[in-house]
């Protein structure tokens, strides 16, 4: 199992989306969505090492761009990975949720990056071991030393033992090769974040609206949280087990 973690929201605006793509089968998944760029000829024309152009969702400007999309959500419907995502509305979020009056803001909402992420991974990660976790290393949750507590949450003895949940815990750079699942979850963050503050970007718009119609078999009808919060945190992936959003709220 891999697991892939990235964000959307992180700089303005009213919503923060944190995903998480749990890939079982990353050996049939990864050269698949590499098979579609080398059909589009999405070829990386930068100094950077890398044969093929990131498939970035905040960068997305050409009808290219949706054609790798289009591809790359099909393949993600056609696999056996799952993803799961958290939603933070920031006008419902408090500080004192995360910490006491007297402490500093950016530690309660630094707090608060793990606490979110944490709750997102905890339901999943009693399904397997041996498992690896990478993050977008340039992302504000890595920042946030994620990974860090991430490692320490999930490595106690109760979770460690002969055969730990999770062995790997990596932060990594999105645009490399190696790392495609990370970019299809950053697809799927920011077609989610496209539902809950639409741009005027044609090609973000088309991505998000392609994502919606594919889900459909999966019951997902929309991407606001007035779909969402009918149904309870506890039994969100046993109804949705291909694709599911979490609102949170304060407790």
């Amino acid at each position: 199992m891999r697991i892939y973690a990235d964000e959307s929201g992180t700089h303005g605006g009213n919503w923060l989306v944190i995903g998480m793509l749990f890939v079982p089968d990353h050996h049939l998944l990864h050269p698949a969505l590499m098979k579609a760029k080398d059909a589009l000829r999405y070829f990386n024309t930068t100094k950077k090492r890398a044969k093929y152009r990131e498939t970035h969702f905040a960068r997305f400007q050409a009808l290219i761009d949706v054609e790798i999309a289009k591809k790359w959500i099909d393949e993600f419907c056609l696999s056996s990975a799952y993803f799961r995502a958290v939603i933070v509305d920031w006008r419902i979020y408090q500080g004192k949720y995360f910490g006491d009056p007297f402490e500093a803001e950016s530690l309660k909402k630094r707090r608060a990056y793990k606490k979110w992420a944490e709750m997102l991974l905890q339901p999943e990660v009693s399904a397997f071991n041996g498992a690896s976790f990478y993050l977008d290393r340039l992302d504000v949750i890595y920042r946030y030393d994620v990974v860090t507590h991430l490692r320490e949450r999930f490595t106690k003895d109760e979770y460690h033992g002969k055969n730990p949940w999770i062995t790997e815990y990596q932060a990594v750079s999105s645009w490399k090769d190696a790392h495609q699942c990370l970019q299809l979850c950053d697809l799927l963050v920011g077609s989610i974040n496209q539902a809950l503050a639409p741009s005027t970007n044609e090609f973000k718009l088309e991505t998000r609206d392609y994502l919606l119609k594919k889900l459909e078999p999966y019951r997902v009808k929309s991407f606001l949280p007035s779909f969402w919060k009918g149904f309870d945190k506890k039994t969100l992936s046993r109804h949705f087990p291909k694709f599911s959003n979490w609102f949170w709220v304060p407790t």
